[in-house]
């Protein structure tokens, strides 16, 4: 693919306003990409965001605006539960689709969307951006140079003392989201430990949720908050705090913790523990854990102090691969299907009480 191409992007959704601020290199941070169309259901909002921001095509409705524009990659930024038909709808109207997490509800959903890709000649990937941080990147490095010799278990944590998105909005709405903080954070310290172990293959999920501080109203966020829905008595029927344990048929293991709202200081770190070393990772710092000379020691890692953006390094390397750097790293369907096999997993065993077979 020629390098000189400009990619005419589309953002799809409400969500997509909120997705602006996570995918910033659409607008101006590329040279080769343009946003040429913006589809949200309410046009005011829209048109107002368009305006600031200089795209040229405004819609309400994403169909007209799959069929009126000439797009190359589609941003794919709507509640849970559409993320599949408007992935698939944009897949066949030839664009590549970057679709914000969870990529699908159902392992047989993101199946579908990707065999829909496959069949239009297309890439769709996923938003779980956070494994572009600095600290991630040099943790996989890590990897690569074989620090942690075997890793056996990963403790990965994504919890919020108070973060609830949008009460009352469809983050809190189980007909909307499919779920709560499990499908919205819980998400990215999963893939963290997936991206950390080469995901292998799931034998084993069990999981519990709770929803004990939200349906008080507990836990609100900063941002999203709906001020009108909680004086409505806004909805909230998805779980506040989510953990689980999956087992690999390898032997390894996961143990995953998300919570939106909990009396607890919120906290966002992967622990990495391997036969021959470790890890904390947090969000900007690493540190690694060895033995040597017969004792223990520990290496505060100097991370590269350039300004760093996951999600803008993240769609920085789409494009690279979709001009043609094979080497440029993406979700791929194999590590989506996984995530998404898990998260499914955990949620029926949380509803069953019972392990979940993969």
């Amino acid at each position: 693919m020629s390098q000189d191409k400009t990619w005419k992007v589309g953002l799809i959704g409400a969500g997509s306003i909120v997705q602006w601020s996570h995918y910033p290199n659409f607008a101006n941070a590329i040279a080769t990409t343009e946003v040429v169309a913006i589809c949200d259901v309410q046009q005011e909002r829209v048109e107002e965001f368009a305006k600031a921001r200089g795209i040229p095509h405004v819609y309400t409705d994403y169909e007209e605006m799959l069929s009126q524009e000439a797009l190359d990659i589609v941003v794919v930024g709507v509640p849970n539960i559409f993320h599949k038909s408007m992935s698939i709808a944009a897949l066949n109207a030839g664009a590549h689709v970057l679709c914000e997490k969870p990529v699908a509800l159902t392992l047989a959903d993101a199946r579908e969307m990707f065999q829909t890709a496959k069949r239009n000649d297309r890439v769709l990937t996923v938003g779980t951006h956070y494994r572009w941080s600095d600290a991630m990147k040099v943790a996989r490095k890590s990897v690569n140079e074989g620090f942690y010799g075997d890793i056996y278990m990963i403790r990965s944590v994504y919890t919020r003392r108070a973060g609830i998105p949008g009460f009352g909005s469809w983050f809190t709405r189980q007909e909307l989201a499919g779920g709560g903080c499990g499908l919205d954070i819980g998400v990215h310290a999963l893939d963290k430990a997936l991206f950390l172990m080469d995901y292998p293959l799931p034998a084993t999920v069990s999981g519990v949720t709770y929803d004990r501080l939200g349906k008080q109203g507990v836990g609100l966020g900063g941002w999203g908050v709906d001020r009108q829905a909680i004086e409505q008595g806004g909805q909230f029927d998805v779980e506040d705090l989510a953990y689980g344990l999956i087992r690999f048929q390898n032997g390894s293991s996961i143990v995953l913790q998300s919570s939106w709202a909990m009396h607890l200081p919120s906290e966002q770190v992967v622990e990495v523990y391997g036969t021959q070393g470790g890890a904390v990772v947090h969000h900007d710092k690493l540190q690694l854990f060895e033995d040597m000379h017969g004792a223990p020691v520990a290496i505060d890692v100097e991370l590269p102090r350039s300004p760093t953006n996951s999600a803008l390094d993240q769609t920085r390397d789409l494009v690279r691969y979709l001009e043609g750097d094979c080497n440029a790293p993406i979700v791929t369907e194999d590590q989506a299907l996984v995530g998404t096999a898990i998260l499914e997993g955990l949620y029926k065993s949380a509803a069953s009480g019972q392990e979940v077979q993969l």
